[in-house]
């Protein structure tokens, strides 16, 4: 009898409840062991941003325990990375354990880096937790008037939509509420383009001067001048602002970072873009690094997911090959004007297309991954 082959997908959040649970899905059970290892007990879906209604705080679906939203033949190791040899095919936790692998998914390797910003915990809001959101919600429902910042650093971990449509979002809630000319938008980000493909790049930025949204691109944040109420870069370019919400750059999460990957001038893991795996390691997969590895095929690390365990299933039990498809790839929703969103499409040459359109409500926007069915879906509230 075969040894079953074990995939061990390393993270705490609902992207890798989700790949679990697809792989599970795409496998005969007999032929595959599954391990997740995190250090959490419960995933709060913190990817339920922009703004949550607060009877939705303790919701089953914005946090649950990671043992039940995975599959039963799926074991979760609750503890932290501590090592990871590539060559062996093994990882060392903090509670002595030593688990090999014949597969292995790297989901998350990037964390939020706010150390880099000097002022960011005086002043920042965030989004980075269902509190940092209410913490927002409460401050923006305050505000009659005033300027509103948004920065995106080009290497936030996030879809690199959410900063411009968080401003359409809510120049949308103050024409509503009739305080639209009281209120100031700008969205500054640190690259010159928000995605790699121009045209994608233009048609956000479209929709952006049509809402009134001041944009500033190459805007490199060094620091909140919290005194003077500033963004500030290095060479003394400022910003003025009433609400700051910042998406602050990703770094290597520690454990990572002296495991020996391949590296390039411009990122700490090279990969295979068409395949998503490590090059010279084609065991390791790897998703959601940072929007530098958006190219024509990939973009947030739902389409990753899917693709790589689709790659994996089809190695050890024969699923279809995902490189057969040859299809335009889903990207992301771009709120296009009040209460719509627009299903954006690149194809396989890069050029942007609009796909369907659905109805939204103006300002509350939920992202959840449902992962526990094992299925990614983007709704709005």
């Amino acid at each position: 009898m075969k040894i079953p082959d074990r995939v061990v997908i390393l993270g705490d959040k609902e992207s890798a409840v989700m790949a679990a649970n697809k792989l599970a899905n795409r496998t005969n059970k007999k032929e595959i062991e599954i391990i997740v290892i995190g250090k959490q007990v419960n995933v709060e879906f913190s990817d339920s941003n922009i703004f949550v209604p607060s009877s939705l705080v303790d919701h089953h679906l914005l946090k649950r325990s990671m043992n039940s939203m995975l599959h039963t033949n799926i074991e979760y190791i609750q503890d932290d990375i501590v090592s990871l040899n590539l060559k062996d095919k093994s990882l060392n936790t903090r509670g002595g354990k030593v688990v090999r692998y014949d597969y292995l998914l790297i989901t998350n390797p990037v964390e939020g880096d706010h150390t880099t910003i000097t002022g960011f915990s005086e002043d920042a809001r965030t989004l980075d937790t269902i509190q940092d959101s209410l913490r927002l919600k409460e401050d923006l429902q305050n505000i009659k008037s005033g300027e509103i910042v948004i920065y995106q650093d080009g290497t936030h971990s996030r879809s690199p939509l959410i900063g411009a449509n968080l401003c359409i979002l809510l120049a949308s809630h103050f024409r509503r509420n009739g305080t639209d000319k009281n209120m100031k938008i700008t969205y500054l980000n640190s690259s010159k383009t928000i995605i790699e493909s121009k045209s994608f790049h233009a048609k956000v930025d479209q929709v952006l001067q049509e809402n009134g949204i001041k944009t500033v691109y190459g805007f490199k944040l060094d620091q909140l001048n919290v005194k003077n109420k500033e963004l500030q870069t290095s060479d003394g370019t400022a910003v003025k602002y009433d609400v700051p919400i910042i998406f602050a750059p990703s770094r290597m999460k520690e454990y990572l970072t002296g495991a020996g990957f391949p590296k390039t001038d411009s990122s700490l893991i090279e990969l295979n873009f068409k395949n998503l795996n490590v090059k010279n390691f084609p065991e390791v997969y790897v998703s959601s690094m940072e929007p530098l590895y958006i190219s024509n095929y990939w973009n947030i690390n739902h389409v990753e997911l899917d693709y790589i365990t689709a790659k994996i299933a089809h190695h050890i039990s024969g699923y279809p090959d995902p490189e057969d498809y040859k299809g335009a790839t889903y990207i992301d929703y771009l709120i296009t004007e009040e209460e719509r969103a627009t299903n954006i499409v690149i194809d396989n040459n890069g050029e942007y297309s609009e796909g369907k359109q659905s109805k939204t409500d103006y300002l509350l926007k939920l992202y959840s991954y449902h992962s526990f069915f094992g299925s990614y879906s983007q709704g709005f509230l």
